[in-house]
């Protein structure tokens, strides 16, 4: 069934030839607002039409939350036959792994999590002694560039890493690798990897796969890795039914191994394959449209798509330079409140910044002149921070480490080793264990046998005493006060922004006789806070806001060094911040606002490049 313009829905000509492409390998690029998501769903549905099994189409998208979305809005299209069809909708890692549960026998519980690779690598850092100016930034940098390392099959002899010397960073990573293979353990990288070699190795699998599924759709290509784009490639031999979404301007995730010159790639691989441009934004009014492109031509790595407005008009590009970040403030504060009483929803207007640091400020400021805010960080609570939950964590495996397996207590899993107690988290979760069998397994190392029976009695003692009793020997006797210490060198942090938390959390659990009357008020809070639907400004990092729109945006800070990054150094690097304020400029539909400041801690600044190119 061929879909035409005004039957059903209204599709532009480049949609319908989306839609209705049929066999073989196919590009979309897909500029911001141009229905790539109903594309998609449409086309899996004219493919079932046309005599496709719905069993043998695979849709793969970057995220959960994509994946569910677009399966939602795929299942709502095909609601009236009352019938459910078995279309594969999934991530890369979790078809992925699927594949190496089915064809090898692979079990969830092998991965590690997010929480225990950065535990394992902290121990790491810290036993070979890594010195750096923030530990905390260090892992994470190790973080991504083992996943760069992998998933973009680079070689390691080769590599040169950013974030420390190259003979640690080797040293490094063979050591997480031989804990991962001593636990008999993979991280979300070596899905890609495995699900490769397994391919490679054993052609009769990989046939038996490209038998399953015969028509693969990739949403948001732009985002692809190496290792991912040689494996699909595989997938889809020898039919080449593979076409991929997505828009190389919105490439910004480079700092976790994307690599939008793969679309290039793309081409070269299917010389054959048709390219379809989708370049008609209904989001944005035609003078934010505009200035996107001002701004997007002058990376010059890319596609041209020669983006076209549906709607006519629009008001101008407002972008001011403030003498102060206050007086930036206070007129943003002013434009809201005008907005909002012409009847503008909150929830329509959106705050836009480079990064979360730039968050607390900016909701403090709105919340002193009576404005509502909300951010994926939620409400400030006294129990919110990292002292907090460390000590709310104390006081709960205290009172339930004898009650279950060590693996099953949360509590316990987070404080293990605050301070350092050279515990690891793979051998506890990977058995059923007590304190007792968690001693007979480090025997060997009195150090660490130590610190296992030091943390029992420091239970059994905070077990006895009343909230504010516990805290101060937490403080004292379990010696968090000079973890904080530490840690607070090692993040390069204010320590008494630390020990100020711990006396703001004492000075509450004075209210309480018994320790589990504080934890039953502090759920309760929890509780009403969580169910408290307050609606509010939005304010977002530019990258929490891609694939979201708002009628008003404002972006602020818009100042060289923070957009873009003062890391920024080479080409690349500028061309992926250009790209990242791309996107903040591309989620506005009515209104976009661009402001900074000419004055930072005492310190003259310049406006933003960008600020200046959407503007020529």
């Amino acid at each position: 069934m061929e879909i035409e313009y005004g039957k059903e829905y209204m599709f532009n000509k480049s949609q319908q030839q989306a839609i209705n492409f049929f066999k073989g390998p196919a590009m979309v690029l897909a500029g911001p607002g141009s229905g790539k998501t109903t594309v998609i769903t449409h086309r899996i549905k004219n493919l079932i039409n046309k005599g496709v099994a719905p069993e043998s189409i695979m849709v793969v998208t970057f995220t959960k939350a994509a994946a569910v979305h677009m399966e939602k809005k795929f299942t709502e299209l095909m609601a009236e036959g009352h019938r459910t069809y078995p279309v594969t909708f999934g991530t890369f890692h979790g078809i992925f792994f699927k594949i190496l549960r089915m064809s090898l026998g692979y079990k969830g519980n092998c991965i590690v999590t997010e929480r225990t690779k950065y535990d394992i690598l902290r121990e790491i850092v810290l036993r070979k002694h890594i010195e750096s100016d923030n530990t905390q930034e260090l892992i994470q940098g190790i973080i991504g560039e083992i996943g760069n390392i992998k998933g973009n099959m680079v070689d390691l002899i080769d590599y040169e890493s950013k974030c420390c010397k190259k003979e640690e960073f080797l040293l490094v990573y063979r050591e997480y690798e031989k804990t991962l293979s001593k636990e008999k353990k993979i991280d979300f990288d070596d899905i890609l990897l495995r699900c490769h070699e397994l391919f490679v190795k054993r052609p009769d699998i990989l046939k038996q796969w490209q038998n399953v599924y015969r028509y693969i759709l990739i949403d948001e290509f732009q985002d692809i890795n190496t290792i991912q784009y040689k494996t699909v490639k595989m997938l889809a031999c020898p039919d080449n039914n593979i076409f991929i979404v997505g828009d190389d301007d919105q490439s910004i995730y480079g700092f976790r191994g994307a690599c939008p010159e793969i679309m290039g790639q793309f081409t070269k691989d299917y010389e054959n394959g048709e390219t379809i441009i989708m370049n008609i934004n209904y989001r944005s009014g035609e003078t934010i449209v505009a200035a996107s492109e001002n701004l997007i031509k002058n990376n010059k790595n890319r596609y041209e798509k020669n983006i076209i407005p549906n709607t006519k008009g629009g008001k101008e590009v407002d972008v001011r330079q403030f003498k102060n970040k206050n007086q930036e403030l206070l007129y943003v504060a002013k434009k809201i409140k005008k907005y909002l009483e012409k009847g503008v929803k909150p929830s329509d207007i959106a705050i836009l910044v480079r990064n979360n640091s730039q968050i607390p400020e900016i909701s403090d400021f709105l919340k002193n002149v009576s404005i509502d805010s909300k951010s994926k960080k939620g409400e400030k609570s006294i129990y919110r921070g990292m002292v907090a939950e460390d000590i709310i964590n104390y006081i709960k495996a205290a009172i339930t480490y004898d009650k279950m397996p060590l693996r099953d207590n949360d509590s316990f899993i987070k404080i293990v080793n605050k301070p350092q107690r050279y515990i690891n988290l793979a051998v506890i979760g990977e058995n059923s264990i007590d304190f007792e069998e968690l001693r007979k397994i480090y025997q060997e190392s009195k150090e660490i046998t130590d610190n296992i029976e030091k943390l029992k009695f420091h239970f059994d003692m905070v077990r006895k005493l009343n909230p504010s009793g516990a805290i101060t020997y937490i403080k004292h006797g379990v010696g968090y006060e000079n973890y904080l210490r530490k840690y607070a060198i090692d993040h390069n942090m204010k320590r008494e922004a630390l020990i100020k938390q711990m006396d703001d959390i004492y000075n509450e659990a004075l209210k309480y006789n018994t320790l589990k009357e504080w934890i039953w008020s502090i759920e309760n809070e929890k509780n009403n806070r969580s169910q408290k639907d307050k609606e509010g400004i939005n304010i977002i990092t530019m990258h929490g806001s891609k694939g979201l729109e708002f009628k008003i945006v404002f972006i602020l800070d818009a100042n060289q060094g923070v957009v873009p990054t003062s890391k920024a150094v080479r080409e690349r690097d500028y061309e992926e911040e250009r790209r990242v304020f791309y996107v903040a400029i591309t989620r506005a539909i009515e209104e976009l606002c661009v402001y900074g400041v000419a004055q930072s801690l005492g310190c003259d600044v310049e406006m933003s490049m960008f600020a200046n190119e959407i503007i020529c």
